[in-house]
């Protein structure tokens, strides 16, 4: 199977929310005190992504110490009225992801799109370029940051959590959606453990416990743009800046 060569960001901004499921009965949200994996493979499609290949979060480098803030929120009620709750946010947080690329084989109708060069070219100066759409930190209001980083700076960064190791318990992990109509949307969670700063995300085959959700409404394929045609775009916009 194609693997694309390893790439790396630096995600940051002033607060992140990477929602607890346990929190989300009520209108009183608290955030997990790291990113999921799900929360960062939807960053790093932000950046850039398309129906070809699937983007895979491998390892995050938590850099900053994890503090939390407390916001109060008008909630509004079933009846119109409203009700103050509160929000735990992570603050001023800054995470270094390294992640790659794998063709999706759900996609066969899109073989003549699998150019590795082209794609792996996109994806280096979407990271330049701090990505292709808005990057949200978890939930729409918390707004972030992406800049280009090397593979020495991804791992030479210091960590707040060097020579640390951090059991976080059983987390969330990531969503598996559904490829027809007749597959069910599933959940994954297993434990997870940060050394030195960083987590290794395992893949959703190795997670301990999976959940069957309910049905989910499933799009059917539509036509998407050609690699060459965004590669011509791109380097249109670059000989005009020159």
């Amino acid at each position: 199977m194609y693997r694309s060569r390893n790439f790396y960001a630096r995600i940051r901004g002033d607060r992140a929310l990477f929602t607890n499921p346990a929190t989300k009965g009520g209108s009183e949200r608290s955030s997990y005190s790291v990113p999921t994996r799900q929360a960062l493979q939807g960053i790093i499609d932000g950046i850039y992504h398309k129906p070809t290949f699937t983007n895979v979060v491998s390892e995050v480098k938590v850099v900053n110490q994890i503090q939390t803030e407390l916001h109060g929120v008008r909630a509004l009620l079933h009846d119109y009225s409203a009700d103050l709750s509160y929000v735990s946010y992570l603050s001023d947080v800054e995470y270094l992801v390294k992640f790659h690329f794998i063709w999706n084989e759900h996609r066969e109708d899109l073989n003549q799109d699998r150019l590795p060069n082209k794609h792996e070219a996109i994806m280096e100066r979407s990271i330049r370029k701090g990505g292709r759409r808005d990057i949200f930190l978890g939930t729409r209001e918390c707004l972030g940051l992406v800049d280009e980083i090397s593979q020495e700076e991804y791992e030479t960064t210091p960590s707040y959590y060097d020579g640390v190791s951090i059991d976080l318990g059983i987390m969330f992990h990531s969503f598996a959606y559904p490829t027809d109509k007749t597959s069910p949307l599933k959940s994954y969670f297993t434990k997870m453990v940060m050394e030195n700063g960083i987590i290794k995300f395992k893949p959703q085959s190795e997670c301990e416990i999976v959940n069957t959700l309910s049905s989910y409404a499933f799009k059917g394929p539509g036509q998407i743009k050609s690699v060459d045609q965004e590669y011509e775009e791109y380097a249109a916009m670059e000989k005009g800046r020159s």
